[in-house]
């Protein structure tokens, strides 16, 4: 196979002249830069220039239209994916229509593009002058045409289809809902043609479009096609649908009755309040004085209910610029109160009809779920936060080392001889020992510094702001308190020791469990070292 890879600069005598003696015309166009980079003999003269060097400096852009233009752009992913494109093309060199069937095949440039090697080849199929001006007329009508194979697979586009759906490539992409786009497929298996509406897919959008669909066979390999003719129908629709909106707003406001409602129009003006919403926030007037109140006023007015009067303001304006379907936030009132505020936009054919705030009050449920949540993140032995809590709060002070260049430190402390004191005086006496030390820890420390326990007889204390020198020196005063302290067991009282790791969180530490490997080191380091006793990691 002969290579055209650097045909231009590169070709020899020889190469060059056995392709112009071809009468089937080959050029190499670059299309991102609209100009040619090769032809031989038989396509210099099909496009009418003098010399391939006057070819070469011809301005395509100049007379290139825009259909040919979103054509070309929606032939390069499809090269670079290495696929061969066989398609019919008209050409108008020196204002003469020429009529040909071109391969088109990957082709890279000196500079690294993808462009398109050329053939122009004799088509299977004869057009007639009636065909190729119905071809011209459907590569330039504003209707999009789209072809697919049996499956569904995109075949061919007109100009104006390859504009609205640049990176679908598929029937089941085209449609906003893919079971109806295979329920299409199926229903096509058995009727030559069918109409229909439906929202498709346009871009980053949703469009109502009218669509006609036929099936029909595939001129070149014999095989099923269908033909999809689109038309946006989207203005003639939301007429049609705004006579719904009415009847829709009443369908929210029953929907949600058990809950405080307000349903506001575009202008923010009160369509509709409950009962239960007066009652949420104290009005004494019935629902129906609310018709027609400026809520942008009302929200200013009441924001003294809340415990941040100005953020409450704020979100209200935030969620109506967003528009963000069942938006949902928790809101703390003053007098000790939780509401839950969900917010729905109203939406009818994709036409924006004002907005519904649901109000409910969950105090009860927030309590609830603050008591879970402690519990979730306590240790039910010692009190202490245990490992989940850890780790959140590990992983918290590291960013904040990361980013600010903050101090923080990290004691390991760890029971010398558990096992022993557990085997000899049973597990009582040992959660007894447990208990001593996380009530040292948590009487001992300041209140910014977290001990954990986050294994057996395993604990940890996060303490930001802390240097090294300063770690070290609680370290040692904790370790003494622990040994002088003294548990009243059954049989007769009795003391136990600790060995301490001490670190430091670090700004290039890849993780929390950097640090953690560190102060597990420094504490095994005091376990080998005798116990009760302190060892440093930096």
């Amino acid at each position: 196979m002969t290579s055209f890879h650097h045909v231009p600069q590169a070709a020899t005598h020889d190469q060059a002249a056995l392709l112009d003696r071809l009468q089937t015309p080959i050029w190499i166009f670059d299309i991102e830069q609209e100009r040619m980079h090769y032809a031989n003999a038989a396509a210099v003269r099909l496009w009418g220039a003098e010399t391939p060097q006057a070819l070469y400096a011809r301005d395509f852009s100049s007379t290139m239209s825009e259909a040919t233009r979103r054509r070309l752009a929606d032939y390069l992913p499809r090269l670079a994916r290495g696929e061969t494109i066989d398609e019919h093309w008209s050409f108008y060199p020196g204002g003469q229509a020429i009529s040909l069937h071109c391969r088109c095949s990957r082709y890279f440039t000196h500079e690294g593009r993808t462009g398109m090697l050329v053939e122009g080849l004799e088509s299977d199929i004869s057009l007639d002058a009636s065909s190729l001006r119905a071809l011209e007329a459907v590569r330039h009508t504003p209707m999009m045409v789209s072809v697919f194979d049996g499956q569904g697979r995109q075949l061919v586009r007109n100009p104006a289809a390859l504009a609205a759906r640049r990176g679908q490539t598929s029937f089941a992409a085209c449609f906003s809902d893919r079971d109806l786009a295979e329920g299409l497929l199926q229903r096509l298996e058995g009727e030559p043609r069918t109409s229909l509406e439906a929202i498709m897919r346009v871009d980053d959008s949703e469009r109502w479009h009218h669509l006609d669909l036929c099936r029909a066979t595939d001129p070149k390999t014999g095989l099923p096609m269908i033909v999809m003719g689109e038309l946006d129908i989207t203005p003639r629709k939301t007429l049609e649908t705004a006579q719904l909106v009415s009847k829709r707003q009443l369908e929210v406001v029953i929907e949600g009755l058990d809950v405080g409602l307000l349903l506001e129009d575009e202008q923010r003006r009160v369509i509709v309040a409950n009962q239960a919403f007066c009652d949420l926030f104290g009005i004494d007037a019935p629902p129906e004085h609310l018709v027609g109140m400026d809520c942008q006023e009302a929200a200013q007015s009441t924001k003294a209910y809340f415990t941040e009067p100005e953020g409450f303001v704020a979100r209200i304006e935030e969620l109506i610029v967003a528009r963000r379907k069942q938006s949902r936030d928790l809101l703390a009132m003053a007098d000790g109160r939780f509401l839950e505020r969900a917010y729905t936009p109203l939406f009818v054919a994709d036409q924006y009809h004002g907005h519904l705030w649901v109000y409910r009050d969950i105090t009860r449920q927030r309590h609830q779920e603050a008591d879970w949540a402690r519990k979730a993140s306590t240790d039910p032995l010692t009190g202490l936060a245990n490992r989940r809590s850890f780790d959140d709060a590990a992983r918290s002070v590291a960013r904040s080392v990361k980013d600010d260049g903050s101090q923080a430190a990290l004691l390991m402390i760890d029971i010398d001889r558990f096992k022993v004191i557990n085997d000899t005086l049973g597990h009582a006496e040992g959660d007894k020992g447990l208990r001593l030390l996380a009530d040292t820890l948590r009487h001992h420390l300041r209140q910014s510094d977290l001990p954990c326990r986050t294994g057996g007889e395993e604990f940890m204390v996060i303490m930001p702001g802390m240097s090294a020198e300063e770690a070290w020196a609680v370290a040692w005063r904790l370790l003494r308190q622990i040994a002088e302290a003294t548990i009243e067991a059954e049989t007769l009282p009795f003391h136990f020791t600790v060995s301490i790791g001490v670190t430091c969180f670090l700004p290039g530490d890849a993780s929390v469990e950097a640090v953690t490997q560190r102060a597990d080191a420094a504490m095994y380091q005091a376990k080998r070292e005798g116990r009760n006793r302190v060892a440093v990691r930096w």
